[in-house]
């Protein structure tokens, strides 16, 4: 019988899973061709054993791709945490990039009497707010730290002076989800609040 296709019948007879007619043929085969009888041999050693030589040199171009592969897959971490860490920096240290990705509008408000009027809260002097990017949180924070005694009451009211959020309490370090405010549209805050110094953050 050829004796490649008793090869092709090695692994079946050496896993002892064909029939007793194949395994005579394929012992018959054996028996005659020398050949054949050393590669069983070759098969049937153990899979830690030294690799014939040609199996080496066909698998040594693998070998340099995998190598070249692992080398770009360590560059690409090392870029990627480098490029990390520098756009860090950036944001957190280049106030201007900062002030783009993390927003916030910080004012103080002194009142002067314990009338508890409305009065207009300012931000850099300028009597609006507005969320003018998409990454503002859009709430209010009261960073007063009077220790209960910095709860003030605040309302908003839009450009024709129609209050558009209803007045609501916020406590010293806490803060409100704004719903329903609009981006690039000027809001004006005002507080109403016992006499003393207040901290209000638009974030």
């Amino acid at each position: 019988m050829n004796c490649n296709i008793i090869k092709d019948l090695f692994p079946s007879y050496i896993d002892g899973i064909c029939s007793e007619d194949t395994s005579s043929v394929v012992e018959e085969h054996l028996h005659h061709c020398e050949e054949c009888r050393l590669y069983l041999e070759m098969m049937e050693q153990p899979t830690n054993n030294m690799l014939p030589e040609e199996v080496m040199v066909a698998k040594a171009p693998f070998k340099r791709i995998n190598k070249k592969r692992r080398i770009q897959v360590f560059m690409s971490i090392l870029l990627t945490f480098m490029l990390t860490i520098i756009g860090y920096q950036v944001v957190q240290n280049v106030g201007v990039v900062h002030n783009f990705f993390f927003p916030m509008n910080m004012t103080t408000v002194t009142v002067t009497d314990d009338k508890e009027e409305w009065h207009a809260v300012y931000f850099d002097n300028q009597e609006y707010f507005k969320f003018d990017s998409v990454f503002w949180n859009k709430e209010i924070v009261n960073g007063t730290d009077h220790d209960g005694e910095g709860e003030v009451l605040l309302r908003i009211k839009d450009a024709n002076g129609h209050v558009i959020v209803d007045e609501f309490h916020i406590s010293p370090g806490k803060s409100k989800k704004l719903e329903g405010l609009k981006k690039n549209v000027n809001y004006y805050l005002e507080i109403k609040a016992k006499k003393g110094q207040f901290f209000i953050n638009v974030v």
